[in-house]
Protein backbone atom coordinates (compact mmCIF):
# COMPACT_ATOMS: atom_id res chain seq x y z
CA UNK A 1 0.00 0.00 0.00
CA UNK A 2 1.59 3.28 -0.42
CA UNK A 3 0.44 6.90 1.01
CA UNK A 4 0.43 10.02 -0.61
CA UNK A 5 -0.50 13.10 0.88
CA UNK A 6 -1.17 16.54 -0.28
CA UNK A 7 0.84 19.25 1.47
CA UNK A 8 -0.83 21.97 -0.44
CA UNK A 9 -3.53 22.13 -2.94
CA UNK A 10 -3.67 25.94 -3.95
CA UNK A 11 -2.80 27.73 -7.16
CA UNK A 12 0.35 30.97 -6.88
CA UNK A 13 -1.98 33.33 -5.67
CA UNK A 14 -3.12 31.09 -2.54
CA UNK A 15 -6.47 30.46 -1.49
CA UNK A 16 -7.09 32.87 -0.05
CA UNK A 17 -5.16 35.05 -2.06
CA UNK A 18 -2.55 36.98 -0.05
CA UNK A 19 -4.21 40.56 -1.08
CA UNK A 20 -7.58 39.60 -2.31
CA UNK A 21 -11.09 40.17 -0.72
CA UNK A 22 -13.37 38.76 -3.37
CA UNK A 23 -16.44 36.79 -1.77
CA UNK A 24 -14.61 33.46 -2.37
CA UNK A 25 -11.56 34.32 -0.59
CA UNK A 26 -13.32 36.15 2.09
CA UNK A 27 -15.73 33.20 2.71
CA UNK A 28 -13.05 30.59 2.44
CA UNK A 29 -10.84 32.77 5.58
CA UNK A 30 -14.53 32.84 7.27
CA UNK A 31 -14.74 28.91 6.91
CA UNK A 32 -10.89 27.93 7.24
CA UNK A 33 -10.11 24.23 7.87
CA UNK A 34 -10.32 22.39 4.41
CA UNK A 35 -11.37 26.23 2.66
CA UNK A 36 -7.43 27.65 3.11
CA UNK A 37 -5.47 26.33 0.68
CA UNK A 38 -1.72 26.60 0.62
CA UNK A 39 1.42 26.56 -2.99
CA UNK A 40 0.81 22.88 -4.30
CA UNK A 41 3.16 20.33 -2.78
CA UNK A 42 2.61 16.76 -2.60
CA UNK A 43 4.02 13.35 -0.64
CA UNK A 44 4.54 9.75 -1.45
CA UNK A 45 5.69 8.27 1.76
CA UNK A 46 8.16 7.58 2.86
CA UNK A 47 10.32 9.71 1.27
CA UNK A 48 9.46 11.41 -2.00
CA UNK A 49 8.83 14.94 -2.41
CA UNK A 50 6.61 16.67 -5.33
CA UNK A 51 7.41 20.38 -5.61
CA UNK A 52 9.41 22.34 -3.04
CA UNK A 53 7.30 25.73 -2.43
CA UNK A 54 8.25 28.37 0.27
CA UNK A 55 6.12 27.07 2.97
CA UNK A 56 6.72 23.55 2.36
CA UNK A 57 8.45 22.87 5.84
CA UNK A 58 5.12 24.78 7.65
CA UNK A 59 2.82 22.84 5.23
CA UNK A 60 5.11 19.55 6.14
CA UNK A 61 4.82 20.07 10.18
CA UNK A 62 1.16 20.69 9.89
CA UNK A 63 0.52 17.50 7.88
CA UNK A 64 2.82 15.47 10.23
CA UNK A 65 5.20 14.59 7.57
CA UNK A 66 9.30 14.80 8.20
CA UNK A 67 11.03 16.00 5.18
CA UNK A 68 13.96 15.62 6.61
CA UNK A 69 13.54 12.06 5.44
CA UNK A 70 13.18 12.93 1.82
CA UNK A 71 15.51 11.07 -0.47
CA UNK A 72 13.77 12.40 -3.91
CA UNK A 73 12.34 15.65 -4.86
CA UNK A 74 10.56 16.11 -7.96
CA UNK A 75 9.96 19.44 -9.67
CA UNK A 76 7.56 20.09 -12.20
CA UNK A 77 8.73 23.05 -13.20
CA UNK A 78 10.39 26.26 -12.12
CA UNK A 79 7.66 28.78 -11.32
CA UNK A 80 8.61 30.13 -7.69
CA UNK A 81 4.95 28.57 -6.21
CA UNK A 82 6.36 24.96 -7.58
CA UNK A 83 10.48 25.77 -6.75
CA UNK A 84 11.80 28.06 -3.88
CA UNK A 85 15.60 26.47 -4.36
CA UNK A 86 16.81 28.91 -0.90
CA UNK A 87 15.08 26.33 1.37
CA UNK A 88 18.00 24.30 0.30
CA UNK A 89 20.72 26.35 1.59
CA UNK A 90 19.78 25.36 4.81
CA UNK A 91 21.26 21.89 4.12
CA UNK A 92 24.59 23.13 4.08
CA UNK A 93 26.92 21.98 6.68
CA UNK A 94 31.25 22.30 6.56
CA UNK A 95 32.47 18.11 5.83
CA UNK A 96 34.64 17.39 9.16
CA UNK A 97 32.53 19.80 11.28
CA UNK A 98 32.66 17.94 14.70
CA UNK A 99 29.51 16.70 16.82
CA UNK A 100 28.72 18.60 18.88
CA UNK A 101 29.97 21.47 17.16
CA UNK A 102 32.53 23.54 19.13
CA UNK A 103 30.16 27.14 20.67
CA UNK A 104 31.72 29.46 18.23
CA UNK A 105 30.53 27.49 15.10
CA UNK A 106 27.69 28.70 12.95
CA UNK A 107 26.00 26.63 10.62
CA UNK A 108 22.35 25.94 9.77
CA UNK A 109 22.83 21.63 10.15
CA UNK A 110 25.07 20.35 12.42
CA UNK A 111 24.28 16.56 12.03
CA UNK A 112 24.51 13.83 9.43
CA UNK A 113 21.81 13.18 6.55
CA UNK A 114 20.97 11.23 3.43
CA UNK A 115 21.58 12.67 0.11
CA UNK A 116 18.65 14.17 -1.67
CA UNK A 117 17.83 14.05 -5.08
CA UNK A 118 16.39 16.39 -7.18
CA UNK A 119 15.11 15.80 -10.84
CA UNK A 120 13.29 18.25 -12.62
CA UNK A 121 14.27 20.45 -16.19
CA UNK A 122 17.31 22.36 -17.12
CA UNK A 123 16.05 25.49 -15.67
CA UNK A 124 15.37 23.80 -12.15
CA UNK A 125 18.60 22.80 -12.27
CA UNK A 126 20.36 25.70 -12.97
CA UNK A 127 18.79 27.60 -10.52
CA UNK A 128 19.44 25.21 -7.88
CA UNK A 129 23.04 25.51 -9.02
CA UNK A 130 23.07 28.92 -8.83
CA UNK A 131 21.80 29.26 -5.49
CA UNK A 132 23.86 26.74 -3.78
CA UNK A 133 26.98 26.79 -6.06
CA UNK A 134 28.67 23.69 -7.79
CA UNK A 135 31.32 23.33 -4.80
CA UNK A 136 29.85 21.11 -3.01
CA UNK A 137 26.92 20.49 -3.98
CA UNK A 138 26.95 16.72 -3.13
CA UNK A 139 29.42 17.35 -0.28
CA UNK A 140 28.35 19.88 1.56
CA UNK A 141 24.53 19.94 1.14
CA UNK A 142 24.33 16.64 -0.18
CA UNK A 143 22.01 17.38 -3.27
CA UNK A 144 22.49 15.41 -6.32
CA UNK A 145 20.48 17.02 -9.23
CA UNK A 146 19.51 14.62 -12.41
CA UNK A 147 18.04 16.55 -15.39
CA UNK A 148 15.60 15.32 -16.80
CA UNK A 149 13.61 15.99 -20.47
CA UNK A 150 10.50 14.12 -21.38
CA UNK A 151 9.35 11.18 -22.20
CA UNK A 152 12.33 10.19 -20.51
CA UNK A 153 11.91 6.86 -17.71
CA UNK A 154 14.77 6.48 -14.57
CA UNK A 155 14.44 4.99 -11.20
CA UNK A 156 15.24 6.72 -8.42
CA UNK A 157 15.49 3.93 -5.26
CA UNK A 158 12.57 1.71 -5.61
CA UNK A 159 9.96 4.26 -7.55
CA UNK A 160 9.82 4.32 -11.65
CA UNK A 161 9.70 7.70 -12.80
CA UNK A 162 8.97 8.39 -16.43
CA UNK A 163 8.30 12.32 -17.46
CA UNK A 164 5.70 14.07 -19.88
CA UNK A 165 6.14 17.29 -21.42
CA UNK A 166 3.40 19.52 -19.70
CA UNK A 167 1.81 22.16 -22.31
CA UNK A 168 2.80 24.90 -19.62
CA UNK A 169 3.22 27.79 -22.41
CA UNK A 170 6.37 29.70 -20.61
CA UNK A 171 9.19 28.36 -22.62
CA UNK A 172 10.81 25.60 -20.53
CA UNK A 173 9.91 22.42 -20.61
CA UNK A 174 7.49 22.14 -17.73
CA UNK A 175 7.17 18.21 -16.73
CA UNK A 176 4.69 16.01 -15.47
CA UNK A 177 4.88 12.60 -13.49
CA UNK A 178 3.93 8.91 -13.47
CA UNK A 179 5.46 7.55 -10.88
CA UNK A 180 5.88 3.51 -9.84
CA UNK A 181 5.97 2.10 -6.55
CA UNK A 182 5.13 -0.72 -5.45
CA UNK A 183 3.26 -1.90 -7.88
CA UNK A 184 1.14 1.05 -7.82
CA UNK A 185 0.92 4.28 -10.29
CA UNK A 186 0.30 7.60 -10.09
CA UNK A 187 0.17 10.19 -12.93
CA UNK A 188 0.82 13.86 -10.94
CA UNK A 189 0.12 16.63 -13.95
CA UNK A 190 0.40 20.17 -12.46
CA UNK A 191 0.61 23.48 -14.60
CA UNK A 192 -0.34 22.18 -17.79
CA UNK A 193 -2.96 22.75 -20.38
CA UNK A 194 -4.96 20.38 -22.22
CA UNK A 195 -2.26 17.26 -23.30
CA UNK A 196 0.08 17.60 -26.11
CA UNK A 197 -0.88 14.56 -28.65
CA UNK A 198 2.91 13.14 -27.57
CA UNK A 199 1.90 13.92 -24.24
CA UNK A 200 -0.88 11.82 -24.08
CA UNK A 201 0.21 9.41 -26.15
CA UNK A 202 2.71 8.45 -23.80
CA UNK A 203 0.08 8.74 -20.86
CA UNK A 204 -1.66 5.89 -22.58
CA UNK A 205 0.52 3.41 -22.24
CA UNK A 206 0.04 2.82 -18.50
CA UNK A 207 -2.92 2.25 -16.38
CA UNK A 208 -2.94 4.38 -13.61
CA UNK A 209 -4.01 4.09 -9.58
CA UNK A 210 -3.89 7.52 -8.50
CA UNK A 211 -4.87 10.44 -11.03
CA UNK A 212 -3.99 14.29 -9.62
CA UNK A 213 -4.63 16.71 -12.46
CA UNK A 214 -4.82 20.89 -11.70
CA UNK A 215 -8.29 22.63 -11.86
CA UNK A 216 -6.82 26.34 -11.83
CA UNK A 217 -9.29 28.14 -12.99
CA UNK A 218 -12.31 26.74 -12.07
CA UNK A 219 -15.58 27.95 -13.47
CA UNK A 220 -13.43 30.35 -15.45
CA UNK A 221 -11.47 29.82 -19.02
CA UNK A 222 -8.53 27.57 -19.32
CA UNK A 223 -5.57 28.81 -20.51
CA UNK A 224 -3.00 27.08 -22.69
CA UNK A 225 -0.55 26.80 -19.43
CA UNK A 226 -3.54 25.94 -16.94
CA UNK A 227 -7.18 23.60 -16.73
CA UNK A 228 -10.33 24.21 -15.81
CA UNK A 229 -13.17 22.25 -14.65
CA UNK A 230 -14.24 21.91 -18.36
CA UNK A 231 -10.95 20.33 -19.23
CA UNK A 232 -11.04 18.18 -16.10
CA UNK A 233 -14.09 16.78 -16.85
CA UNK A 234 -12.72 16.06 -20.11
CA UNK A 235 -10.25 14.69 -19.16
CA UNK A 236 -11.81 12.26 -16.16
CA UNK A 237 -14.35 10.94 -19.16
CA UNK A 238 -11.32 10.02 -21.59
CA UNK A 239 -9.06 8.27 -19.14
CA UNK A 240 -12.12 6.23 -18.14
CA UNK A 241 -13.06 6.05 -22.03
CA UNK A 242 -9.42 4.73 -22.41
CA UNK A 243 -8.84 2.68 -19.97
CA UNK A 244 -6.56 4.55 -17.55
CA UNK A 245 -8.00 4.74 -14.62
CA UNK A 246 -7.83 1.20 -12.99
CA UNK A 247 -10.96 -0.20 -11.43
CA UNK A 248 -11.32 1.55 -7.62
CA UNK A 249 -8.64 4.00 -8.76
CA UNK A 250 -8.88 7.80 -7.65
CA UNK A 251 -9.24 10.92 -9.90
CA UNK A 252 -8.09 13.79 -8.17
CA UNK A 253 -8.12 17.34 -8.60
CA UNK A 254 -5.98 20.25 -6.69
CA UNK A 255 -4.21 23.50 -7.37
CA UNK A 256 -6.91 25.73 -7.30
CA UNK A 257 -7.04 29.30 -8.57
CA UNK A 258 -9.56 31.01 -5.38
CA UNK A 259 -11.13 33.52 -8.20
CA UNK A 260 -13.11 31.04 -10.39
CA UNK A 261 -13.31 28.35 -7.82
CA UNK A 262 -15.84 28.17 -5.08
CA UNK A 263 -13.75 27.28 -1.63
CA UNK A 264 -13.33 23.83 -0.75
CA UNK A 265 -16.77 22.88 1.13
CA UNK A 266 -19.04 23.86 -1.80
CA UNK A 267 -16.89 22.77 -4.56
CA UNK A 268 -16.06 19.14 -3.61
CA UNK A 269 -19.30 17.43 -3.71
CA UNK A 270 -19.87 19.27 -7.15
CA UNK A 271 -16.96 17.01 -8.24
CA UNK A 272 -17.80 14.13 -6.95
CA UNK A 273 -20.69 13.80 -8.73
CA UNK A 274 -18.54 13.23 -11.66
CA UNK A 275 -16.02 11.10 -9.88
CA UNK A 276 -13.60 13.76 -8.97
CA UNK A 277 -12.29 14.16 -5.47
CA UNK A 278 -11.62 18.11 -4.88
CA UNK A 279 -7.78 17.21 -2.75
CA UNK A 280 -7.19 19.84 0.31
CA UNK A 281 -3.95 20.28 2.52
CA UNK A 282 -2.90 17.46 4.14
CA UNK A 283 -5.32 15.01 2.28
CA UNK A 284 -4.21 11.43 2.78
CA UNK A 285 -4.76 8.73 0.56
CA UNK A 286 -3.89 4.87 0.38
CA UNK A 287 -3.50 4.13 -3.28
Amino acid sequence: MVKFKFLGTSAGEQYPGFWCRCPNCQQSRNLGGRNVRKNASAYIMPDCLIDLPAEVFAQAERCNVDLVKTKYLLVTHSDKDHLYPYLLKWRYMKPGTPFPPPLDAAGPRFSEIGKLTVCGNKTVCDLISAELGNQGLETSYMVELRQARPFEVMRLGGMEIETFRANHGSGEEALNYAIQVEGKTIFYGLDTGWFLPETYGAIRRREYDLVVLEATFGDGKASDGHFNFQLLRKARKMFERDGLLKKGGTFCATHFCPHFSPPHDLVAPKLAEEGIVAAYDGMELEV
